[in-house]
């Protein structure tokens, strides 16, 4: 069914866009490396997405566009819930989940969460290079709710709002952000356009207590209260397109084989402009091979990936997506590692999910 919508609604959700582009793209004019807080927001989530080099806000279409456009969300037909799991170097863990569901024809509902844990680490001081018999750890949390529309039969708006929290031992802070994205259906074709901000929001403040080991020979348990100064949260701009290869190019379609390329463009607020190309070929709705190039990134190559979507139970699909991702310098000295150590320190990401 034909989405019926005044003209005028079409135009102000361009709106809407242009003044938030015009609040944040002053900020992601700015080249300042290293100068971000809440790293974990700067990893990409969605493993699909991630076998394809990044190149993925045209072209998500199911409970994943959480973490690459919200507004696609609408693209997603029924429920789909899935998990995700990306072995970090350093006995670094990070797991994610993202739920979405269509309402009616216009509307898509998601929730979606992050969360990023370290093993136990040793308290190292000057004195005590080797370690002082204690212990601590740090982990983050982002956790939020999503919600996309069609506001007219080729245009969608959607955004997220997550809570945000970060602690390091006893040092924590806590605070919102929000994205905001879009489709565009040019009818050019199977030609798309999506456009994302993702990460608005207030500074990063850390607060807390901690030990003065400087004057630990006085009192061993000296505690310091601190406010520390702000950092900016990683505000990012995407802007992608992507097609249907055989369609776009006039070549004759496999009634077994599909694909789609797709080609997107980073604005990071602290590092320089990136681009992402990937590609997918789909056979029967089965088995989905994924590639992607990442160019103008200090480490990151390329990027493989296969996936398996399994009928069972009728209406219900079982989703299988793996993703490995080329860290460059950082995966050649994993690869340096014995046994286990650099099984679990190879960038490999894990997805399961179920659609249904």
């Amino acid at each position: 069914m034909t989405v019926q919508r005044p003209v005028t609604l079409h135009f102000t959700a361009w709106i809407v866009l242009a003044v938030l582009l015009a609040v944040a793209l002053p900020t992601l004019a700015l080249n300042k490396v290293g100068t971000t807080s809440m790293q974990v927001l700067k990893i990409p989530m969605g493993v699909r997405g991630i076998a394809m080099g990044n190149a993925f806000c045209a072209t998500a279409r199911d409970a994943e566009a959480v973490w690459w456009n919200p507004g696609a969300l609408t693209e997603l037909k029924g429920r789909h819930v899935v998990f995700s799991q990306i072995n970090m170097p350093a006995n670094v863990h990070l797991n994610s989940m993202a739920m979405a569901r269509s309402w009616g024809d216009y509307s898509a509902f998601s929730l979606h969460a992050i969360n990023l844990f370290t093993n136990d680490m040793a308290v190292r001081t000057w004195d005590h290079p080797e370690g002082t018999g204690e212990n601590f750890n740090a982990w983050d949390l982002a956790a939020g709710v999503g919600y996309a529309r069609k506001l007219t039969d080729k245009f969608s708006l959607g955004g997220n709002v997550r809570y945000l929290h970060s602690q390091l031992e006893e040092e924590t802070y806590d605070g919102v952000a929000v994205d905001v994205g879009t489709l565009y259906k040019t009818g050019l074709r199977s030609l798309r356009l999506g456009m994302v901000i993702q990460n608005l929001g207030p500074d990063v403040e850390y607060s807390g207590t901690y030990l003065d080991y400087r004057n630990r020979v006085l009192n061993d348990n000296i505690l310091r209260e601190e406010q520390y100064e702000g950092a900016s949260l990683p505000t990012l701009f995407r802007l992608g397109v992507a097609f249907d290869a055989f369609e776009m190019f006039g070549i004759k379609k496999s009634p077994d084989w599909a694909g789609e390329l797709s080609i997107e463009m980073n604005h990071p607020n602290d590092n320089r402009e990136r681009l992402n190309i990937g590609g997918e070929g789909v056979y029967r709705d089965l088995l989905f091979l994924r590639a992607g190039g990442k160019f103008a990134y200090d480490e990151e190559s390329f990027a493989l990936g296969f996936g398996l979507r399994i009928p069972v139970f009728n209406q219900y699909r079982v989703r299988f997506d793996y993703a490995y991702s080329h860290w460059g310098r950082l995966t050649e000295a994993v690869s340096n590692m014995d046994g286990a150590d650099q099984l679990k320190g190879q960038p490999h990401r894990l997805a399961l999910g179920l659609e249904w």
